[in-house]
């Protein structure tokens, strides 16, 4: 239940930048590129948390780490809706992606530590695409914010109201999360000084990460995410802004459509964690990022070609089917969680996941966004410039390392 709901809520929190960007950008009187470039430092943010976190998850435990990284996104959301200019919006969301930094691997350590191994990577599919049931759930919350109090003071309730939620379900895992009981093995087992010495971690398990045994696997993985978060922000941040600068939609309308696409990758998702279970995991990621290609390659023939076009009446759109097939492109990330935790032993499984993913949010969600807007000039071709992130997909996935379904014990 933690596990998805820290998925869920870690896709509403990301998604407080990206969907209102055009309310954000009038109320604290800044340009889009300014916006934008929040999400890039943020996106650093998050790799720092993923260290910092994935360290204390695998030291101090998985509970009360998940319970600390919740509580500080949380936190950050609400004062990020009271916030009175950009400077403070801005150290608000570092704050955020700090604590979303934690999110990832403790999740799917203690998913992975706890499930069986048949269906693992059916429910890690479900459990991942909470992410996208999340940023609906902010999109949700935000336009019928945004409905009933205006453009300024509606986005703000919107930050408090998804930020509060989240900050009780960081004290709720205070009390009701349970431990995982691999961790507790192992720690038992370092107190009374039973581990081999090669099954020791170090005082910074960070450093672990870079070792010879588990270091080129932690490198694809890293590039991996980084692929699959490049793919997935260059709809998730430019989308709304498409339809409502570019396409001249209405507010209704580019909400729907954004919320569709959600709908999209989240089947995507769930289909990509089922097909993991009867192939191996990298060949299911394979076959998502194929699919991908072909979806922004549809969308960026369009652009390229001057014929992308969205009405009121967007279901006979070709370019309105080209978007949700793009939004779908990350089916990747389905699988991407389980594959990882199963890869990194218990010791260390937690940083792993997190030093792994983070790195790729800091690169593809954070420094990805800017570079694509600047390189393109302009937010259609920004965001078909998501093609290369399955491209990438398929050339690393090829060459990384897969343990399918194994089994997890403390001592690995």
């Amino acid at each position: 239940m933690f596990a998805f709901l820290g998925s869920l809520f870690d896709g509403a929190e990301i998604n407080l930048v990206g969907y209102p960007l055009t309310y954000l950008s009038g109320s604290l009187h800044v340009s889009t590129v300014a916006l934008v470039s929040v999400a890039t430092f943020q996106g650093f943010a998050s790799i720092a948390g993923g260290f910092l976190f994935g360290w204390l998850g695998d030291t101090l435990g998985r509970r009360r780490t998940y319970a600390v990284s919740v509580l500080a996104f949380g936190v950050a959301a609400v004062l990020g809706g009271l916030a009175p200019n950009y400077g403070t919006f801005l150290i608000t969301r570092l704050l955020a992606g700090l604590g979303m930094g934690g999110l990832f691997g403790l999740s799917f350590s203690m998913f992975t530590e706890c499930w069986k191994t048949t269906r693992r990577g059916t429910m890690g599919g479900l459990i991942q695409s909470m992410y996208f049931l999340g940023e609906i759930v902010t999109v949700g919350v935000l336009y019928l914010c945004l409905t009933l109090f205006g453009t300024d003071l509606g986005w703000r309730t919107g930050y408090v109201v998804i930020g509060a939620v989240s900050v009780v379900i960081g004290l709720a895992a205070v009390k009701l999360l349970p431990e995982s009981r691999h961790w507790l093995e192992y720690q038992r087992q370092l107190r009374e000084g039973t581990v081999p010495p090669e099954l020791r971690r170090t005082r910074v398990p960070v450093v672990d990460v870079f070792r010879s045994k588990v270091l080129y696997g932690s490198v694809i993985f890293m590039v991996l995410s980084t692929a699959m978060f490049l793919t997935t922000n260059s709809v998730g941040v430019y989308l709304s802004t498409y339809l409502l600068k570019v396409q001249h939609l209405p507010l209704g309308t580019a909400s729907g459509i954004v919320l569709i696409g959600y709908v999209f990758t989240i089947a995507a998702y769930s289909a990509t964690g089922v097909l993991s279970d009867a192939v191996r995991r990298k060949y299911a990621f394979l076959a998502a990022c194929v699919f991908g290609v072909a979806g922004f390659a549809w969308f960026l023939w369009q652009v390229l070609a001057g014929s992308d076009h969205v009405t009121t009446s967007f279901w006979g759109d070709t370019t309105f089917w080209a978007l949700m097939w793009a939004a779908a492109a990350c089916g990747g990330f389905g699988v991407l969680g389980v594959w990882m935790s199963e890869y990194y032993p218990t010791r260390i499984r937690s940083t792993g996941a997190n030093s792994s993913y983070y790195v790729g949010r800091g690169l593809g969600a954070g420094v990805y966004p800017l570079f694509a807007l600047t390189i393109a000039g302009g937010i259609p071709l920004a965001l078909a410039l998501g093609i290369i992130g399955p491209l990438a997909g398929i050339v690393f996935s090829a060459i990384a390392p897969d343990r399918t379904g194994r089994d997890i014990v403390a001592l690995e």
